[in-house]
């Protein structure tokens, strides 16, 4: 279902207001995007992949463009590890210790509604290139902080990951805000050449007035391997989609994640792994847990495609239902168009353990406690992947999970 031009009329002045300041050139491509974007609008649950992730209330909504910059905590930024650091969308020079960015944009065919918008608004972004036989020497923090304004704002990036052949790196895209209500949108494009390596991580902790939507696609040569691992933790409206393409034999993948909700929150994470080639592998374990008045949806796909035979994938999906307003839609789905695969998908919803936490109690220990160690023995297959040990402690400090548990037994 299209929108209709009047309830776009906001973002037509802003886009108009917007173009005015560029040049000939740099107008004429956004105008056709922005034209794109006026012809579908926001996604809608009549769209089968925003089914339970219906975006059209935005039509109507009134967001300012905004120029943001302020100081940033030293406690946002990790130890061993260089930094970008965009507020709202623009570079901070003072607390960036990276070079690995750019103010060129590029404007690919856009899918969705979303993506016209972002298209037609984007700013510079990160553009991570490494040639040959490079290895990246410290992992790379890119901080996306949204502060708060007076006025609802937006802001929209897109970004280039490229890894050269036998080249390797470890990038860490940290998102987060402070209050407010926002909108912003981010797009990566992430190619890996022969034998490349990029370990990604995704970390999400926006406030609940915060809308944020990223997509990342990625594309892997021939014995390229592509681990991520997302935590999701915040946020009001949270939609992050993950495409990965393994185009050429021995390609690997390896994708796992987290959500924790906090009150009142919508997450959604598609996540799909299309193999174009024989002799590749795909991995996917997500692990949920829904707590209060909050909505969760997963969905999970594997596509193999004619001739991609010895195709080896696995999807584990599973969440704990922690309250009985919180709500999950969870989905598997597999595609299979070769005949010598080995293909396995399942997905489950429970609550926690009553009878663990009833045995844990007969022992004297404290029922927050008690209840502690079973949410962490449920998250820890995701946890112990994370080999950066500052990021391991910042995102078990954040789900109250901590690293070491101290058991207070009653009298």
């Amino acid at each position: 279902m299209s929108a209709q031009p009047h309830e776009l009329a906001t973002y037509s002045a802003q886009f108009e207001r917007y173009a005015n300041a560029l040049t000939a050139a740099e107008r004429a491509p956004r105008s056709v995007q922005f034209s794109r974007f006026l012809a579908s609008g926001f996604p809608d649950k009549h769209q089968e992949d925003w089914r339970y992730s219906d975006l059209s209330a935005l039509n109507e909504r009134n967001y300012e463009p905004d120029v943001t910059t302020a100081d940033v905590s030293p406690i946002a930024l990790l130890p061993d590890a260089d930094a970008l650091v965009y507020i709202n969308g623009h570079l901070q020079d003072a607390p960036s210790t990276s070079r690995w960015h750019s103010d060129t944009c590029e404007l690919p065919p856009p899918a969705t509604g979303v993506d016209a918008l972002n298209a037609a608004f984007a700013s510079g972004g990160l553009r991570l290139r490494l040639d040959r036989d490079t290895k990246l020497e410290k992992p790379l923090q890119v901080l996306f902080i949204s502060r708060a304004e007076a006025q609802a704002s937006m802001s929209h990036q897109r970004h280039r990951i490229e890894l050269g052949d036998q080249a390797e790196a470890t990038v860490l895209l940290d998102f987060s805000g402070d209050g407010g209500e926002r909108l912003a949108t981010h797009f990566f494009d992430v190619r890996l050449g022969r034998g490349a390596k990029l370990t990604l991580y995704r970390i999400q902790n926006e406030t609940v007035g915060g809308t944020l939507v990223t997509r990342i696609d990625v594309k892997l040569s021939r014995d390229a391997k592509f681990e991520a691992l997302t935590v999701d933790l915040g946020g009001g409206f949270i939609r992050h989609d993950l495409d990965v393409v393994l185009a050429e034999s021995g390609a690997e993948t390896i994708v796992a994640g987290l959500y924790a909700q906090a009150k009142n929150s919508h997450i959604d994470n598609h996540v799909r792994a299309v193999h174009a080639a024989p002799h590749c592998t795909s991995r996917m374990t997500y692990r949920g847990l829904v707590d209060e008045k909050t909505k969760a949806v997963f969905n999970g796909k594997v596509v193999v495609q004619p001739g991609a035979q010895k195709t080896d994938s696995e999807q584990r999906i599973a969440n704990l239902l922690l309250s009985r307003k919180a709500e999950v839609n969870a989905k598997p789905d597999l595609e299979i168009y070769a005949d010598d695969v080995k293909c396995a998908h399942g997905a489950t919803v429970g609550q926690l353990d009553e009878v663990a936490l009833a045995y844990l109690r007969s022992r004297g220990i404290a029922k927050d406690v008690a209840r502690a160690m079973l949410l962490r023995a449920f998250a820890l297959e995701i946890l112990d992947r994370i080999e950066w040990p500052a990021l391991r402690t910042r995102i078990e400090s954040a789900l109250h999970l901590p690293s070491e548990l101290t058991v207070d037994f009653e009298a």
